[in-house]
């Protein structure tokens, strides 16, 4: 992985915060919404980390009232509607990272990275300010529907996924992620949830969480990479539930040998994911 594409975002915020004046009209934006409060004076550079870190002591709704106000002015024109998309867009940044090694499945990261940074910036500048709640996990799903929707279209059509919003509820918290309650997470558990029902591929009460999340991510991967074709990843899907060889009717040393083969192909495919991740 070489994250060029981030590394240049990252160079990109250095000159931004390098301009003089510019730390003095965010911090006045953030105290106008009551994100920064006293004598703080800090730069630029600054003022993510300082969010980071007040937002891991007060949580989502801390996040989501400095993010809401950030955005309201990002939707303008000029110079300071600019200004206010970037910051919004290098907040997000870990998660579009994340984004984007979810997405990746066998392209170059960098391309993929390309596409998740554009479309990030797309939802940036026309968020809609009728969503107040949950307004980090909102950015990070409709990126992720924008491009899953525009890889998709350089792959194969039926693994595209359209828009859900079913997560506006999840944690909103700009800091360093990967937990459980991540967005990013949150958000690619509903993406494969979508595709594996998309592509008819059976989900137990659990969902996509556990070893049946692996699989369904697996079988996914391998339809869009052309590895399996969708009727053999349904029957792979059907062989891992509980009761599957009592509702095929075929006895035990039978089902043995057909798992046995399905236990083959599905390495044979690891070995691709792996090598492609």
């Amino acid at each position: 992985m070489n994250p060029r594409v981030f590394d240049a975002l990252d160079a990109e915020w250095a000159l931004v915060c390098a301009v003089p004046g510019r730390g003095a009209l965010v911090r006045g934006w953030l105290r106008e919404c009551g994100a920064l409060e006293g004598k703080w004076q800090g730069g630029l550079e600054d003022v993510l980390p300082e969010l980071a870190r007040r937002a891991g002591v007060q949580g989502r709704g801390f996040s989501d009232r400095w993010l809401y106000a950030v955005l309201g002015r990002a939707g303008g024109e000029g110079d300071q509607a600019q200004l206010a998309a970037r910051l919004v867009v290098q907040a997000m940044v870990p998660a579009a990272v994340r984004l984007a090694g979810r997405l990746r499945a066998g392209r170059d990261f960098d391309e993929t990275a390309q596409v998740v940074v554009s479309c990030l910036y797309r939802v940036v500048r026309t968020y809609p300010m009728t969503r107040r709640r949950g307004v980090s996990a909102n950015l990070v799903l409709e990126t992720l529907h924008w491009a899953s929707r525009e890889l998709a279209r350089e792959s194969r059509p039926e693994v595209e996924v359209s828009w859900h919003d079913g997560l506006e509820s999840a944690p909103s918290v700009i800091a360093p992620g990967g937990g459980a309650g991540d967005p990013v997470e949150a958000a690619w558990r509903g993406l494969l949830g979508q595709q594996a029902a998309r592509l008819g591929f059976p989900v137990g009460p659990e969902g996509v969480d556990g070893a049946r999340g692996e699989l369904a991510e697996l079988l996914v991967w391998a339809v869009g990479c052309g590895l399996l074709d969708v009727a053999r990843a349904r029957v792979i899907a059907a062989e891992g539930r509980e009761g599957a060889r009592e509702a095929a009717g075929v006895s035990a040393v039978a089902w043995r040998q057909r798992r046995s083969r399905t236990v083959r192909q599905l390495r044979a495919v690891a070995d691709q994911w792996v090598q492609a991740a």
